[in-house]
């Protein structure tokens, strides 16, 4: 270039000297002008040098670089679509409407190296943009895209913008989507491992994924969702051809959830590592299916709170609110079982299902136990969401085994006992607003008066619930009920 804008420079001072000779030294040129005018004319060649792909035969260009997206990329595309050359921003092909096996690509951009153009036996490609593309994934094709990550990447970068991925069963039916916003993948040579990067939406959860794979030995997912103060740290250790281990760390919030794994057959049966949960151990171990997806858990929790689970910002919250267990193709089966250590508690125990199926949310046969007066149990539970609001409809039975011991906890005057063994009663709980509505209430199958009732609606403002207040409110609801 150097040379050009020198040679350029020596054409113009000949040409203006000439002038000069012919018109008395009347005419001048200043040393800036002639700058400008040798900047002008290179651009110019700069520019039409770069055109110089526009002269090549369309089929050839096809054809060449068909071949060179499928060798150097592994990307092969069908021979119908339509092909383009443009300069800006930079030399490139523009192929619009094309197709590969997985993905209906809108755009491509096939970005070339500017470097001796005038051959164009020795084009090559830097790098490749795919832009507004659906990449459709079945059952079938997860054990391809396994294998495929378990093999060098591109050494050039293939960027991914602005793209869905559609992952459906094998009834074409779509399972779940992702909004791709950027993404991009290489093979790494200083550092010797597969590179996958993308940042995109599921279920309107915006996150970020990152992912290493040192080529037979070692892989690490790294995923992100800032929205639901998530990240999921995942390394993952080949042991042989059909098992393989892992660590897993899931932090949120409190909550730190550390897991040993081992995966056989699309199966994972894990454990739990040292995790714990609002300053509380977690013990817990379980099976994953992929797909479907399929979880059956089993926990135990030492002294937990019962009411960190129904926190607004605890992890089920966290969750149930994002819509991701609203799925239809999701199936959880979760037991919990908590113990209290410490003195003062209203429950000893409590077994806690919590199921996921079809799309619909339940606590069914949910119990907790005071050991000294009795229990209550779930029924006929469902969680929902109505209008952004997460809502528990539910029905309890509540069985007192030992009234004394009961009416000794609420501190009832001795004259206002009654021989009470079963309540039933539905309630609605609006999570958001912390409200808690009781209907349908029955006394060991007695129907109650309006008066109780309109003593019953000073419990549902359950941010101003307290034990004290607690024991008013019922021993007035025990003075008030006449035995049937």
């Amino acid at each position: 270039m150097k040379q050009i804008v020198k040679n350029l420079n020596n054409l113009i001072k000949k040409t203006i000297f000439k002038l000069k000779n012919k018109t008395n030294n009347k005419f001048h040129v200043s040393s800036f002008n002639k700058y400008v005018i040798a900047v002008i004319c290179t651009l110019f060649a700069y520019i039409f040098y770069l055109l110089i792909p526009l002269l090549y035969d369309k089929n050839w260009v096809q054809n060449k670089i068909v071949s060179k997206l499928s060798t150097e990329f592994n990307i092969s595309l069908s021979n119908s679509f339509d092909i383009s050359y443009r300069i800006l921003p930079k030399p490139h092909y523009l192929i619009r409407d094309s197709k590969t096996a997985l993905a209906e690509i809108e755009v491509l951009n096939v970005f070339i190296s500017q470097n001796n153009l005038f051959n164009k036996d020795s084009i090559k490609i830097n790098e490749v943009v795919i832009e507004e593309a659906n990449f459709s994934f079945l059952k079938n094709n997860f054990k391809t895209l396994y294998e495929n990550s378990e093999k060098k990447f591109p050494k050039k970068k293939i960027k991914i913008n602005n793209s869905n991925i559609f992952f459906m069963d094998n009834f074409n039916e779509v399972i779940s989507i992702i909004k791709v916003s950027n993404g991009f993948y290489f093979f790494d040579e200083k550092n010797l491992f597969n590179l996958f990067d993308l940042n995109g939406e599921v279920f309107n959860i915006p996150f970020e994924l990152n992912y290493q794979n040192i080529i037979n030995s070692q892989k690490k997912i790294k995923i992100k969702a800032p929205d639901l103060k998530l990240e999921i740290i995942n390394k993952f250790f080949k042991k042989d051809e059909d098992r393989s281990n892992g660590i897993n760390n899931i932090s949120i919030l409190n909550t730190s959830i550390n897991t040993k794994y081992s995966i056989k057959n699309q199966t994972i049966i894990f454990q739990s590592d040292g995790s714990r949960a609002f300053n509380s151990s977690i013990n817990y171990n379980g099976q994953l299916a992929i797909n479907p997806f399929d979880l059956n858990l089993k926990v135990n929790l030492d002294d937990y709170r019962i009411s960190n689970l129904f926190k607004s910002n605890s992890i089920i919250n966290e969750f149930i609110k994002s819509g991701l267990l609203f799925n239809k193709n999701i199936s959880v089966n979760t037991l919990v079982n908590i113990k209290f250590a410490q003195k003062n508690k209203i429950f000893n125990e409590a077994k806690i299902e919590f199921r996921v199926l079809n799309g619909k949310i339940s606590f069914d046969n949910s119990v907790f136990t005071n050991n000294n007066i009795g229990l209550i149990e779930v029924f006929k539970s469902d969680l929902f969401l109505e209008n952004d609001k997460l809502i528990l409809t539910a029905n309890l039975s509540i069985d007192i085994k030992n009234t004394d011991r009961l009416y000794s906890f609420l501190n009832t005057n001795k004259r206002l006992r009654k021989n009470i063994k079963n309540i039933k009663l539905n309630i609605i709980y609006d999570f958001l607003s912390n409200e808690i509505v009781f209907k349908n209430i029955k006394v060991d199958d007695n129907e109650v008066s309006d008066q109780f009732m309109n003593i019953v609606e000073g419990f549902i403002d359950n941010n101003s619930n307290n034990l004290t207040k607690s024991r008013k409110l019922l021993n007035k609801l025990i003075n008030l009920y006449v035995v049937g």
